[in-house]
């Protein structure tokens, strides 16, 4: 009976593990656990792949995760996020990389290990924010154009109005015919025109908004 109950726990441990493998390698997200000397302890086949546009290599469990140094690029890149964790400070990162002609844009969490109250190591989650990061860049260009169009409103277009009041009130009424009407109907003709053209502008960039 003892050994049947030694057994079966040893099979529980085993079909947990397995189980647990299944369940993180089920993912598109990266997930992976290091030590402290930076060792990779597990990880799923998407931080495979993940890491493997910045390095053009697979890392898998045994490997250094900074590669030993041959990326520096990629060691920089990594190496003070893991020993912050490793300090006991979990936080988020935000990594950008090329796959193919497309940029795309990851966060990556960050999370020290305790045992017994000491760092033993970090677990790692990454998440693909590409079309969340694309859509507040779209918010921020359009936040900018608004404010162009304000700008543009509040100068161009009062400063074209004033000049057609200030020239509106030098019209001599009185006599049509004075030399001094002809040259401030020029005048309002020009600032007419230039206002259109402001109009015609602040269509424009309220139609790039829109698209």
């Amino acid at each position: 009976m003892e050994t049947n109950g030694h057994k079966g726990g040893i099979n529980t441990i085993i079909n947990g593990e397995n189980n647990l493998r299944l369940l993180i390698n089920n993912t598109d997200d990266p997930i992976w656990l290091v030590d402290t000397n930076y060792v990779i302890i597990e990880c799923n086949q998407s931080f495979k792949q993940w890491v493997a546009h910045f390095i053009g290599k697979e890392l898998t469990n045994g490997d250094h995760v900074l590669y030993n140094g041959l990326n520096k690029s990629y060691s920089e890149k990594f190496e003070m996020c893991y020993q912050l964790a490793l300090n006991g400070r979990a936080f988020k990162s935000v990594e950008d990389m090329k796959v193919g002609d497309d940029l795309r844009y990851t966060t990556v969490s960050f999370n020290p290990v305790f045992d017994n109250g000491i760092v033993a190591g970090v677990s790692c989650f990454a998440r693909d924010i590409t079309e969340q990061r694309k859509h507040l860049m779209k918010i921020e260009e359009q936040n900018a154009a608004l404010r162009e169009i304000a700008y543009i409103e509040s100068h161009k277009v009062r400063g074209s109005v004033a000049t057609i009041m200030g020239l509106e009130q030098l019209f001599n009424y009185k006599d049509p015919a004075d030399p001094l009407n002809m040259e401030i109907m020029e005048g309002l003709a020009k600032v007419i025109y230039e206002l259109d053209a402001t109009v015609r502008e602040v269509v424009r960039k309220s139609n790039e908004i829109e698209s």
